[in-house]
């Protein structure tokens, strides 16, 4: 059955919270790409916002934040809460007799659907809004309440799968942290400078010769070009980034080549901040602004991704960072740092194997949200 989504929901509805009072916020960063979960909320003083409960959808819609996939299904909530956000969301609310809320969660983060609400967008240059009557005259076919929820269930099954796979992914980061800590305070360790040890230290790409490149990125997946990984893709989903570089500027940033399992670490800007490259089968190369290590011994790059992740790896970072307008540091002083190195045996008992189960669930998840990807194209 053909029907108008504006006939099947409720578009920012109406709900109370009383000024001044304290009550759940969901801000736009609790908003995780291409994901139904919403990451968390803080408590604060209602002063306005979008307001909503358990059961809808929050779809940004906002550039560039629609386009990067911020649209989640809201069951943080308690029974009859109303929390707040952004007043950059649109509240998709079902009218449950109609359209399952599940059902209109998977409807839109759909390929037809996302399409259309994008291409509505208007306003200028960095602040465009999708348009209200564009997602309320979106038109679709419209199943049987029994197959509707047939197929939120069946999709849904992904989507948990990955938060039991995310919640897995956060005990073992716990694990390692806790297994750090144990070394350290038993110093089962000798100080060893990075620069002494057998590992690959990058040169990473000055902002002079970054930016001579940054015509030739291209936003074209071609077999010819490699991923163009910047700090700010690891927080995002690295296999779905679409930025690629042409042979030669890949073959001219050669000590910037990535080939999976490196440990990338931003020196300037949000310094410090520590991730580990995926084995992705594409060619990819860091940009501009990060340092990578590598090792040979495939268990020392797990125990520094899981180091510099730590207290003390953050505080070693800390002591060589400088700079009033920028914060930063340099590869020089990175290299003469002293850091705790256990023994190898240590680290293949300690730290190794929940590294290796992490890669082994990141494949997993990546391999679910291919599923997803295609289960939507077709229900949708």
């Amino acid at each position: 059955m053909k029907v108008k989504l504006g006939k099947v929901i409720q578009l920012n509805p109406r709900e109370q919270i009383s000024k001044g009072k304290v009550a759940k916020k969901i801000a736009m960063d609790n908003l995780e790409p291409y994901t139904r979960e919403v990451s968390g909320y803080d408590l604060d003083i209602y002063k306005g916002g979008t307001k909503f409960r358990n059961k809808d959808t929050l779809l940004a819609r906002i550039t560039p934040c629609l386009e990067n996939g911020k649209t989640a299904y809201v069951n943080i909530l308690d029974d009859n809460e109303v929390a707040f956000g952004s007043t950059e969301y649109f509240v998709l609310r079902a009218k449950k007799e109609l359209i399952d809320p599940l059902y209109l969660y998977y409807l839109s983060i759909s390929r037809k659907f996302r399409t259309v609400a994008i291409k509505s967008m208007t306003g200028t240059s960095g602040r465009q809004r999708v348009q209200k009557d564009s997602i309320l005259n979106y038109e679709f076919d419209l199943p049987q309440m029994e197959e509707q929820k047939r197929i939120a269930k069946m999709i849904g099954c992904l989507d948990d799968k990955k938060v039991l796979n995310d919640k897995i992914n956060d005990n073992l980061s716990k694990l390692q942290q806790l297994n750090l800590s144990q070394l350290i305070n038993r110093k089962l360790y000798k100080i060893v400078k990075i620069g002494d040890l057998e590992i690959i230290v990058s040169d990473h790409v000055a902002n002079g010769s970054f930016k001579s490149l940054k015509d030739n990125v291209s936003y074209f997946d071609n077999p010819n070009y490699a991923l163009f990984i910047r700090n700010i893709d690891f927080k995002k989903d690295l296999d779905g980034n679409k930025k690629y570089i042409d042979k030669k500027s890949y073959n001219y940033l050669k000590k910037s080549h990535l080939f999976g399992g490196e440990v990338v670490i931003s020196n300037v800007a949000d310094v410090g901040s520590v991730h580990r490259v995926p084995f992705i089968k594409k060619p990819m190369v860091v940009g501009n602004n990060q340092i990578f290590i590598k090792s040979k011994h495939f268990s020392m790059t797990d125990y520094l991704y899981v180091y510099f992740q730590s207290f003390w790896g953050q505080s070693s970072i800390s002591s060589i960072t400088s700079g009033s307008a920028q914060q930063k540091f340099n590869k020089t002083d990175f290299r003469s740092l002293e850091i705790p190195i256990p023994s190898e045996k240590w680290i293949q008992s300690n730290i190794s194997p929940y590294v290796t189960l992490q890669d082994k669930i990141f494949n997993e998840n990546q391999s679910l949200k291919q599923i997803k990807a295609t289960l939507l194209n077709h229900c949708f």
